[in-house]
């Protein structure tokens, strides 16, 4: 009521798309409705120009309205607005609002706690990667997850919760248009949430709950017929003692980390393919640089210290198998890789290539960037100070050299040479008309971007995901277990 008293004593409204906006229509003819509504990849006006128009019209002599949905301070940018217009001098007073994060899942029948079930609500904006506390909410049975924003980045989500131990048959149920006329509903288990969604033509605005309460039926009386006893989490089930470590080693696909979405897509889209290819073992993500997980912590979760290992009979496998989702040896396989399986019980196998098969997937890609066979080829790769992985990458050159049947140079992108750019001028020297640069490189980033300046008439994209690459991340796994 006191939000509906202050809405008609204004004279400007400023509103959002998912606002209360048929509440507008009640005011009088006089008031000046403004949408500043935001829908995915449109927005009528920036954030920055959202809070110079409430300023402006303040400082105009108006009483301004600004109308959103939900709860203001809850992914809702309130706090900015409040802070810019009190910057101007303007004063505020705020409305608190009841937040989708929690009406929207209610709206659906999903509550976000429930006394046995569920005792705690983790919020997330999930437009973008997972961060470190997210995914251990997400673990955790005890808390219900909201991934707001995320219905665009649901696979993405998905893939990284997988590969970070969340169970796939955690409950997920995803509440579209909550409280409208065309409201949807769907439920399901991390493990098909992607495919049912897809099914039912789920799209923005929606709301995902991951955890318990998620689960279809639910709320239904023959579903919850154990007494509960307690509060808080001495309500919760009690786990049956600690879950049996699985006979079967883990495999850590270590890839260097990117900021790049493209860049980690594609990492993660190898590391699924991985588990198809090995469903019977735990696939885990892990990086060096950049990008979390690193490495050392993914192996220690995952591994015994060597000291409290237990006495081997027979040949017993050890608990991890780092595969580094790198094309070379170099200071990450040599010292970040080597120390995450130090004192534990883990082991490293060798990097990617060189392999046959990556040369393969060079000479495909190369043929879908347009190139030819009367093309000069260079291969770009990385670059390393660690003269075995230069050695390693000119094999790789010799390798794509015999794929394509004719000479190709190589280039590095930094830390050796010759540079990429000189390797191509090489080519041009010797009579080349037309040069290509085959990429040695896993995904795109900011090594491969750096390729649009050597000088070359076509880049081909880099490796990307590719069923031969998980093929070859499978074969160095089941070498370190003697397959």
């Amino acid at each position: 009521m006191r939000g509906l008293t202050l809405l008609r004593q204004a004279d400007v409204v400023v509103a959002d798309r998912l606002g209360p906006t048929g509440l507008t229509e009640q005011l009088g003819a006089g008031v000046e409705v403004i949408d500043v509504g935001k829908r995915p990849g449109a927005h009528s006006l920036r954030q920055s120009g959202i809070e110079e128009l409430l300023v402006s019209k303040a400082l105009a002599g108006n009483r301004v309205a600004r109308l959103k949905g939900g709860d203001p301070f809850v992914l809702g940018r309130g706090g900015e607005e409040v802070l810019a217009c009190r910057a101007a001098g303007v004063p505020v007073q705020v409305v608190p609002g009841v937040t989708s994060s929690i009406a929207g899942p209610a709206a659906g029948g999903v509550p976000v706690t429930q006394r046995g079930s569920a005792v705690a609500l983790h919020i997330v904006n999930a437009h973008g990667d997972l961060g470190p506390a997210d995914l251990a909410a997400l673990r955790d049975p005890g808390t219900t997850t909201v991934l707001m924003m995320g219905v665009e980045w649901l696979p993405r989500l998905v893939a990284q919760s997988l590969l970070n131990g969340v169970a796939p048959s955690t409950p997920v149920a995803i509440v579209q248009s909550a409280t409208l006329a065309d409201q949807k509903v769907v439920h399901g288990t991390l493990s098909t949430i992607v495919q049912i969604a897809g099914d039912a033509g789920i799209s923005h605005p929606a709301v995902i709950t991951v955890g318990r309460t998620a689960a279809e039926g639910f709320l239904e009386p023959a579903v919850r017929t154990d007494p509960v006893r307690g509060s808080g989490r001495e309500a919760l089930p009690r786990p049956d003692g600690l879950p049996p470590r699985t006979s079967v080693p883990a495999l850590v696909g270590c890839a260097h980390g990117t900021r790049l979405r493209a860049g980690r897509d594609v990492v993660r889209a190898i590391l699924r393919r991985i588990t198809e290819l090995v469903p019977e073992a735990p696939v885990r993500e892990a990086y060096v640089d950049v990008q979390s997980p690193q490495v050392a912590g993914v192996v220690a979760d995952l591994s015994s210290v060597v000291s409290e290992v237990r006495t081997r009979e027979g040949d017993v496998p050890p608990d991890v198998v780092v595969v580094p989702l790198l094309l070379s040896t170099g200071v990450h396989v040599g010292h970040d890789i080597a120390h995450a399986v130090a004192d534990r019980d883990a082991v490293a196998a060798g990097p990617l290539g060189p392999d046959p098969r990556l040369a393969e997937v060079m000479a495909q890609r190369l043929a879908e960037a347009g190139g030819t066979s009367a093309d000069a080829v260079v291969m770009a790769a990385a670059g390393t100070r660690d003269p075995a992985g230069q050695a390693m990458a000119r094999e790789m050159g010799r390798l794509l050299a015999a794929r394509l049947g004719r000479e190709v140079g190589v280039g590095f992108i930094s830390a050796a040479t010759p540079s990429v750019a000189a390797a191509v001028d090489d080519r041009r020297a010797a009579g080349a008309t037309r040069v290509a640069v085959a990429t040695y490189l896993l995904a795109p980033g900011q090594f491969h971007s750096q390729l649009e300046g050597s000088g070359a008439d076509l880049v081909a994209a880099p490796l990307g995901d590719h069923p031969l690459i998980a093929e070859i991340a499978v074969d160095r796994y089941r070498t370190m277990l003697g397959a």
